[in-house]
């Protein structure tokens, strides 16, 4: 499969780079001459070019989790979170957003994939917000046996109890793509990264209190 998605990703950005060439090119020649239906329409050539590159960029990345992957290592969460938070700063210090972690476990696995683990959950729970609330965000962990259990609890807008399953898939959104960014690939990445992992993770939704996403890790994994 990842193989198979590689290799479809890399045939077709080329016609997508010509398609945007030439549409810059005839642009850049006949603009002048351009009434504003034709404007709009190339504007929604560029449009279209643009977010099938961004598809194709995420599913290439999505299919090399498996072959770029790093060897496991015991890390601590802690620091995990501290780094994904200070990149996330700008769009934390623009929502107005307080988040709040306690204590985490060190664990065992490969640190750029929890990292981008805890990035996707994170940026999910800021953006997925009603127009002017202040997202709230509590990171939490437990012992749960053979596993560490995390959450991730947000004050969001949810997802409908009919899509709780499906937003784990690739390309696959529970909000209109008109009024929030992303493409549908953080979840899938998600749940990708926990299956390397020997988790997994669930959503539960409430109406009152916004959303729980909850991921276990496993704590016996063969390391360095």
């Amino acid at each position: 499969y990842e193989e198979f998605v590689y290799i479809i990703s890399h045939d077709l950005s080329a016609p997508l780079r010509q398609i945007e060439g030439f549409a810059d090119i005839i642009e850049s020649n006949h603009s002048d001459s351009f009434d504003e239906k034709t404007k709009r329409h190339f504007a929604l050539i560029h449009s279209g070019a643009t977010q099938a590159t961004q598809i194709l960029t995420a599913l290439t990345n999505y299919s090399r989790l498996n072959t770029r992957a790093q060897p496991f290592a015991l890390m601590d969460c802690n620091e995990i979170v501290a780094q994904v938070l200070a990149e996330l700063s700008p769009l934390i210090a623009e929502m107005g957003a307080s988040i709040n972690c306690v204590e985490l476990p060190s664990i065992i696995g490969d640190s750029e994939q929890i990292k981008l683990l805890f990035a996707c959950l994170i940026e999910n729970a800021l953006i997925y917000q009603l127009p002017g609330n202040k997202p709230v965000i509590f990171i939490s962990a437990k012992d749960d046996n053979n596993f560490w259990q995390f959450s991730i609890n947000d004050n969001g807008i949810g997802v409908p109890d009919n899509l709780t399953e499906k937003i784990f898939k690739v390309l696959r959104r529970g909000v209109s793509s008109k009024k929030y960014p992303g493409l549908g690939m953080g979840l899938a990445i998600a749940q990708k990264i926990l299956q390397k992992h020997l988790g997994d993770i669930s959503l539960n939704v409430d109406t009152n209190t916004g959303s729980t996403f909850t991921f276990k890790i496993a704590k016996d994994l063969p390391y360095e």
